[in-house]
């Protein structure tokens, strides 16, 4: 059954806004039951979900989602979990694939995702504008087609460690994003850059990082509006990379870090 976090009934809203309180039994449980529900209390899966669109949209401040080990798929649009508006989420333990964005936060704050893996969707985990003090640690994100952690402009305060990013074009992209931390995560055969920095990002710290075998391991694009600067990047471990890091440092600080056989360790 999928339950509250201390009750064999949860309720939550319909997408088209209708109240709805379920009780899941063996009988009704199928593999679509709940996609496109909008989740007003703690959430517990009990089984997998294929869904033709958004699977799960939260509705309240401090819901916990937790898959329990089991996949949300998407058909490649929408989003697995979205959160707007919220304050306190979480989300645990499974696997969220094919959506345009594994969880998208808008406007949220203290948004916390952990211990889930993130499979060939658009963005794994995607912070847009308001979204302020997430925490997103301990994940593994695989195979996106653009990037594994997506943060933009008009968020803040953000903070990504401990995950692992193979295989996608970007690990983690600090796109305009201030005050972040992306640290001790291991980054390695992403198809464009471990980490890219794009103006006018600042006051970002990327430290500690393994950033192994990428084209570029810190990408800082150079765009007609300029590069980013006042970011710290401190202690990473950069090696194997074509370029360790790509782009000017000017304005940003760099130091201690350890390169090793990048086919160039700085590089424009």
């Amino acid at each position: 059954m999928y339950l509250g976090a201390s009750r064999q009934m949860s309720r939550w809203t319909a997408a088209m806004g209708c109240a709805l309180a379920v009780t899941a039994t063996a009988a009704s449980v199928t593999a679509n039951d709940l996609c496109g529900t909008t989740v007003l209390a703690d959430l517990t899966l009990d089984h997998d979900l294929a869904c033709s669109g958004t699977a799960l949209v939260v509705g309240a401040d401090g819901v916990r989602i937790d898959l329990a080990g089991h996949t949300i798929t998407g058909p490649g649009t929408g989003a697995g979990i979205l959160i707007v508006g919220r304050h306190g989420v979480w989300v645990v333990g499974g696997r969220i694939e094919n959506f345009t964005a594994g969880v998208q936060v808008n406007s949220s704050s203290g948004v916390v995702v952990k211990h889930v893996t993130f499979a060939a969707n658009g963005e794994g985990v995607d912070l847009q504008t308001g979204s302020r003090g997430a925490t997103i640690r301990e994940n593994s994100f695989l195979d996106h087609r653009a990037r594994g952690v997506m943060m933009r402009a008009g968020s803040a305060d953000n903070v990504v460690k401990e995950n692992a990013f193979s295989g996608n074009n970007v690990g983690v992209a600090l796109n305009g994003t201030v005050d972040a931390t992306v640290k001790e995560n291991v980054m390695t055969s992403n198809r464009a850059a471990g980490v890219r920095i794009n103006w006018p990002a600042a006051g970002n710290l990327v430290a500690e990082n393994t950033i192994d075998t990428n084209p570029a391991g810190i990408d800082i694009p150079v765009t007609t509006t300029g590069s980013a600067v006042g970011n710290t990047f401190r202690e990473n471990r950069i090696s194997n990379n074509m370029c360790g890091i790509k782009g000017p440092t000017a304005g940003n600080t760099v130091s201690e870090n350890i390169f090793t056989l990048n086919g160039a360790d700085f590089c424009s």
